[in-house]
């Protein structure tokens, strides 16, 4: 993200403090997904075209963690916003923003499908795989322009790149609240006289996929906050520590976005939670086998 001002030099203590913050939220972020990417590859029953975008999502977040978290520490602490265009600091940068576009307009094309789901029920079950793959390929392909914009302008204009960011959360925004909105109504006025299995699980799925959205809007509601209303530049009669501290505060919270989705499903989704229980369970058995095994060849 390229949300950075010029707000003075903080000390090297407080530079380190927030390097290690970052780097264990970065790490917990990665182990989280990548455990979530596993589960979904080592049950095929979990993956059908209902989590299809999920797991999408789940491997934005997964590189949102590894790359572009990364990528953050490095330009912030190798150049400055406005320094000047240059291949490698556009790489990094665009790197940088990427993924974490990505993992945003996953969670407006998540709204989208639930909203379909909810009005064309029976239409949305006859749909073919080919239509999730051709949506996460457009999600991806679309990622790639405002990470572009955003790394080509922090170099050039930083304060146009805040424009980006804050014109894609506005539209991720506005596509999930009208969406949710539709679905609720839709929902309040026509309540089916049957409930069977396959229409609780799917209302479970959208009420599970309406927190998830809930709690990454909340995430980055105050960078979108800080890019809108200029937060940072309405503090400057703090200390340049306390408005360092403010802004690197929106940073993690941006990134707290990424790690929101495993703890979700693994609290609401009970196909989900049981195959993690029999992962690890199967795990266990095994490294108990390997060390009875080892005991045994060193007696």
């Amino acid at each position: 993200m390229g949300n950075e001002t010029k707000i003075g030099s903080p000390s090297p203590m407080l530079r380190s403090t927030w390097l290690t913050v970052f780097v264990v939220e970065l790490t917990v972020t990665s182990i989280l997904n990548g455990f979530t990417i596993l589960t979904f590859a080592r049950n095929r029953h979990l993956r059908k075209r209902t989590t299809y975008l999920i797991i999408n999502l789940t491997i934005a977040d997964f590189f949102v963690g590894t790359v572009s978290g990364p990528m953050h520490i490095c330009h912030t602490m190798t150049f400055k916003p406005g320094s000047g265009f240059g291949l490698g600091k556009f790489i990094v940068m665009f790197l940088e923003e990427v993924f974490t576009a990505c993992s945003l307009l996953h969670l407006a094309m998540l709204s989208l499908e639930r909203l379909h789901a909810t009005l064309f029920p029976f239409r949305h079950c006859l749909m073919l795989d080919w239509v999730y793959f051709k949506a996460v390929a457009c999600i991806w392909i679309l990622a790639v322009m405002p990470a572009s914009a955003c790394a080509a302008l922090f170099l050039i204009a930083p304060k146009a790149s805040q424009y980006v960011w804050a014109s894609l959360i506005i539209a991720v925004l506005f596509t999930v609240i009208v969406s949710y909105v539709i679905i609720a109504l839709n929902v309040k006025r026509k309540t089916p006289p049957y409930s069977s299995g396959a229409v609780s699980s799917d209302r479970k799925l959208t009420v599970t996929m309406l927190v998830v959205i809930f709690l990454s809007t909340l995430a980055f509601l105050p960078y979108f906050l800080d890019a809108v209303l200029e937060i940072s530049i309405k503090l400057r009669g703090l200390s340049d520590e306390a408005r360092f501290n403010i802004q690197e505060s929106f940073n993690l919270f941006f990134y707290a976005n990424s790690f929101v989705n495993p703890l979700v499903y693994t609290l609401r989704m009970k196909e989900f939670r049981k195959a993690t229980r029999v992962w690890c369970g199967s795990a266990n058995t095994a490294s108990r086998s390997q060390i009875i095994e080892l005991n045994k060849m060193t007696e």
